[in-house]
């Protein structure tokens, strides 16, 4: 029996245990970071986040806002799964009202959010706070114009640089630096634009927060979606922001909440069976405890089909047993990353183009009970790489685009894998190989 047939065979037994939910996952893609200017050296402290599931509260309840407007709604899917907030254009938009005032004034702060435009024919306001329509940096404002991400506080404004299509999600940021002087815009992570010696900062001193208006557009409105906004009292930095916009998941499997998403979109765990807390390779770790046991994490956007967007899977291995099993699996039917039944990683992925067929790398043969970090990548540029300890174990190149999923769906861990696991990390961009060896240094 080949080793191809091994991993393949690992796929079966791990569906013919498991009844897998076909729903979806993506992992999708952006642009390579570009550096930026921001920066901080503190944790961030998120003030307020709107994952519109259901309504518009905020999540640390203080600054919830309300729909008004009879034709929004919340509805299903959002970006990465649950609700998300439609606004139908014309007198349609979400209000924080001025009782509940966000001080913005002579201070850093960070606006982010996931944005989904039908139509980009006029200006679309995404988020606004005004004291005075016509007075000079006293009305906050983000909004696309002229198909670019425009900000500003009136009259002391900034313009992007990147065409933005109808149709499309786009991660959006916005940074004013007081210390530096700086407004940045960013787009899908990486910085798009940037203005220096803004010495005048936004001066409102009141005023409501609005999402889908601007008090001094009174005839224009979004028309589009809008999920996972959050606003901070202070700069973030560009590796700040590049990670907001491309990690999809980060599990420390620490207590007291193993199963919590650690990573900003609260992706936690929807299915866990037969799984027991355990010492980590950093804190604790989960540990399988049967060949049937598994953790499913829903929902992800789908990559496309077939697909040729970037993305990586990294994680540490204890392995108790390395008699083959499941470690990354789309519920949609696809594996990625597997033991062969002689106990050697293997990766793996179902090139769509040039040539339809599957593509396989082997990397090491595993040791039982001795923690090992493993990772795969893929990108237009470099392919498909299998990690071992932070080094190559092959590269796969020349592949154009690939099958994973095409919608929202499930991904599962486990699947006749025995073993513990920690630190696992999701992401929609390849990490370079100096990203890969700092996870695998840890």
């Amino acid at each position: 029996m080949t080793k191809k047939v091994l991993i393949i065979c690992g796929i079966v037994a791990g569906v013919a245990v498991i009844a897998a939910i076909v729903i979806s996952i993506a992992v999708i893609s952006s642009k390579k970071s570009s550096a930026a200017t921001t920066s901080t050296t503190t944790a961030a402290t998120v003030l307020a986040y709107w994952n519109f599931e259901g309504n518009g509260n905020d999540l640390y309840g203080v600054y919830n806002g309300t729909s008004n407007c009879g034709s929004c709604q919340y509805l299903t899917t959002g970006f990465y799964g649950g609700t998300y907030f439609y606004i139908p254009n014309t007198n349609n938009y979400m209000q924080v009202p001025a009782s509940s005032y966000f001080n913005l004034n002579s201070r850093s702060f960070t606006f982010e959010a996931w944005v989904y435009f039908y139509s980009l024919s006029t200006d679309q306001p995404i988020f606004s706070q005004c004291t005075c329509t016509t007075c000079t940096s006293q009305c906050l404002f983000f909004l696309v114009r002229s198909s670019k991400l425009y900000m500003g506080f009136n009259f002391n404004d900034l313009s992007g640089l990147t065409t933005l299509y109808a149709n499309n999600w786009y991660y959006v940021a916005f940074v004013y630096n007081y210390q530096t002087f700086q407004q940045i815009i960013y787009l899908d992570g990486v910085q798009d634009a940037i203005r220096s010696s803004v010495t005048t900062p936004y001066l409102g001193t009141n005023g409501s927060m609005y999402f889908g208006s601007l008090p001094n557009l009174i005839s224009t409105y979004y028309y589009g979606v809008m999920d996972n906004a959050q606003l901070t009292t202070r700069a973030k930095s560009s590796t700040e922001i590049l990670t907001d916009a491309t990690l999809v998941f980060y599990y420390s499997f620490d207590q007291p909440n193993p199963y919590y998403d650690n990573g900003q979109n609260r992706l936690n765990a929807t299915v866990t069976y037969l799984l027991s807390s355990t010492s980590g390779h950093v804190g604790q770790a989960i540990r399988f405890t049967s060949t049937s046991s598994y953790l499913q994490v829903c929902c992800f956007t789908g990559v496309g089909w077939p697909s040729s967007k970037s993305l990586t899977f990294a994680m540490w291995l204890y392995p108790s047993s390395i008699s083959g099993g499941t470690l990354v699996y789309s519920t949609q039917g696809y594996q990625m990353l597997g033991l062969t039944n002689s106990g050697q990683i293997a990766a793996q992925i179902q090139e769509g183009s040039p040539v339809n067929t599957w593509q396989y790398i082997y990397g090491v043969f595993l040791v039982v009970n001795t923690w090992v970090h493993v990772a795969c990548t893929f990108s237009v540029t470099n392919g498909f790489i299998l990690y071992v300890n932070g080094v190559s174990q092959g590269a796969i190149t020349g592949i154009s685009t690939y099958y994973f999923n095409y919608n929202l769906q499930t991904i599962q861990i486990g699947g006749s894998y025995q073993g513990s696991v920690d630190e696992w990390y999701a992401y929609r961009r390849e990490l370079s190989v100096a990203e890969i060896l700092a996870l695998a240094s840890v």
